[in-house]
């Protein structure tokens, strides 16, 4: 039996978007115990942090979640001119410190090969997935990081 469907082009469509995003999650939540958890109230866990210059302006930070066990990394941003002087380290080891102390055992990130992969695998993170090319002529890493 023949399927009579169309196919439209919707950029921009912020509708399309949520519907789509409901009905993923909606999925989820029913095949997986533990989209089911991360659901709950107080599951998912923001984690963000403010690095601060000399006169007490924001010029950096770290944005993750915590969540399954994992700290999820999504931003670390240092100025380059901070760079260097331990600000990166000490953002990341007080993210990890919080991520412990809420009960996780591992972290994940991802970042691209013109960022901060060599930093990440200073602090103990290796890479697990790899995609060249991407962007051309350079590559994208998913790393994760053993925190016990």
């Amino acid at each position: 039996m023949a399927m009579n469907f169309t196919i439209e082009m919707r950029n921009g469509d912020a509708d399309l978007e949520v519907w789509l995003q409901g009905r993923i999650r909606s999925f989820n939540t029913g095949a997986s115990p533990y989209h089911r958890y991360s659901r709950r109230p107080g599951a998912l866990r923001p984690l963000r942090l403010a690095l601060r210059g000399p006169e007490g302006d924001l010029i950096g930070g770290l944005s993750a979640s915590t969540v399954w066990g994992w700290l999820d990394l999504d931003y670390l941003i240092v100025p380059e001119s901070f760079r260097g002087q331990g600000c990166g380290t000490a953002l990341l080891d007080r993210a990890e410190g919080i991520a412990v102390e809420r009960g996780c055992r591992w972290s994940r990130l991802s970042t691209f090969g013109f960022q901060a992969r060599g930093f990440y695998e200073r602090h103990g993170y290796r890479v697990v997935g790899v995609m060249e090319d991407f962007p051309p002529g350079s590559a994208f890493y998913w790393m994760r990081k053993d925190l016990d």
